[in-house]
């Protein structure tokens, strides 16, 4: 694998002595943190299935974009080779890249003030994201609500063939709640062509956050960068604030009102969060099935996925009127009606 690294590093610098240190993330790509000249930066050779040079392309914009917006948080910003270009196509093909390296720990959401700032986080990057404009016929990346599209290993006819027969055991039930997921969806009434688009991170979870000092300073991991419903950002960080949280209502208001306080959205928009929430999760479960066909291990999270799924599903329904009072206290816009 060293090899690998050298031929990329040729292409930043020449004659380099360097270091190679594992990371605690990067599991859809091979990640390194390097070491050179007593400088730290990522490396990273990306995941063939998923990333193309119209996707490093967009993520290298929108990093750029943030960090000259000068947002309360930071992002990883792309090295130039010294062919001035943002990555690095290697002689099998593949793509890999450099980027400038972030300090920070994980981030925590024990309490209600670390919640608030969470929501806060999502709230201005969703914010920022909402002033950057796509140029005419540019790559968008992919939207979560095309779900047989977010693998190219994973189109109808491979999800059908994966449950027809699993690779691992899941019960009956799993299996039965994921149809019944497709089927409300197909035959949901309520027209997503409706909803605000824009730019959506898709994977504002804490673990691809950084924290120092008790803030949240950092945003990793573009991978999932996509052209989506704008509220989609706000459902999948409200659904892991479920999942973290264990279903506090008390995390679940700090996280709206810190979301509230720097993004709203028209009152019409909440009227989807269960649909959106069905539309992330088997999104996901289908982007786990395309890596299971691209040999990778996968029972564990596709297992995790499918069980919070039920979970947040069942814990949405329970808490409908609350959570619809919480979001039309915090996050509606003051001249929607």
């Amino acid at each position: 694998m060293n090899c690998n690294f050298d031929e990329i590093i040729r292409h930043y610098f020449k004659n380099a002595e360097y270091t190679l240190e594992a990371v605690p993330f990067g599991l859809t790509n091979t990640t390194k943190v390097i070491e050179i000249n007593k400088q730290r930066f990522i490396i990273r050779i990306y995941n063939s299935h998923i990333k193309t040079i119209d996707g490093l392309e967009l993520e290298s914009q929108v990093t750029a974009f943030l960090h000259k917006a000068q947002a309360l948080f930071e992002v990883p910003i792309f090295l130039p080779t010294c062919n001035g270009k943002d990555y690095v196509v290697m002689r099998d093909g593949s793509l890999a890249a450099m980027t400038t390296f972030l300090e920070g720990k994980l981030p925590q959401l024990s309490d209600i003030d670390k919640a608030e700032k969470f929501g806060r986080l999502v709230g201005e990057f969703s914010f920022r994201m909402s002033e950057f404009l796509m140029k005419k016929g540019a790559y968008m990346g992919i939207s979560f609500h095309k779900m047989y599209n977010i693998h190219p290993l994973a189109n109808r006819d491979s999800v059908k063939s994966f449950f027809a027969d699993l690779p691992f055991e899941l019960t009956s039930e799993r299996c039965t709640f994921y149809q019944a997921m497709i089927t409300e969806i197909d035959n949901s009434d309520l027209n997503l062509e409706v909803l605000p688009q824009q730019l959506v991170h898709h994977d504002l979870l804490i673990y691809n956050l950084l924290g120092e000092s008790g803030k949240i300073t950092g945003v990793l991991d573009f991978d999932f960068m996509g052209m989506d419903a704008a509220f989609m950002e706000l459902t999948i960080s409200l659904n892991h604030i479920i999942q973290e949280s264990s279903g506090s209502l008390d995390l679940m208001e700090a996280f709206l009102q810190g979301y509230g306080n720097v993004r709203k959205h028209a009152s019409f928009e909440f009227g989807y969060l269960r649909l959106l929430t069905q539309i992330y999760f088997v999104a996901v479960l289908h982007f786990y099935i395309g890596q299971h066909y691209a040999k990778a291990a996968i029972e564990s999270p596709f297992t995790f996925m499918i069980d919070q799924f039920e979970r947040n599903i069942c814990w949405l329904a329970e808490h409908d009127v609350q959570i619809q009072q919480l979001l039309h206290k915090y996050v509606m816009e003051t001249n929607a009606t």
